[in-house]
């Protein structure tokens, strides 16, 4: 099934909202809203795999250098704070911004954002 993108993004949109309710519902480091956020992540993601199967990817080349120099930095910084127990973790330093319900429920809405954008761009050069 190929769903338009206009679809597509309505589908995202639809999905973010429970979501994000459930989230600030079940509260912080859940079982509940962890399983909510991941079918919704994953529904999100297989909406984007089902519009664009069968397709070639297009090399990345040098415009992926800034890109993986950000995953590089992260997984690293993940990495030393697993080995070192005095140093803050990322997630340690989003506690105190996402304690609050609402917060933790844009932040899911803004998280879905991202990934329906991500889905949901055009797959090559928009032209005018």
């Amino acid at each position: 099934m190929v769903l338009a993108p206009g679809a597509r993004r309505f589908l995202c949109g639809a999905l973010a909202l429970p979501c994000a309710v459930a989230v600030a519902s079940f509260g912080e480091l859940s079982g509940g809203a962890l399983l909510v956020v991941a079918a919704t992540g994953l529904l999100v993601a297989g909406t984007g795999v089902a519009a664009r199967a069968g397709e070639v990817a297009p090399a990345v080349g040098r415009r992926g250098l800034p890109w993986a120099a950000w995953l590089v930095a992260a997984a690293g910084w993940e990495l030393v704070t697993l080995l070192h127990d005095d140093l803050p973790s990322v997630s340690d330093l989003a506690d105190p911004l996402l304690s609050h319900p609402a917060a933790r429920a844009t932040a899911t809405v803004l998280w879905l954002a991202a990934g329906a954008w991500l889905v949901t761009r055009p797959r090559g050069p928009v032209t005018p």
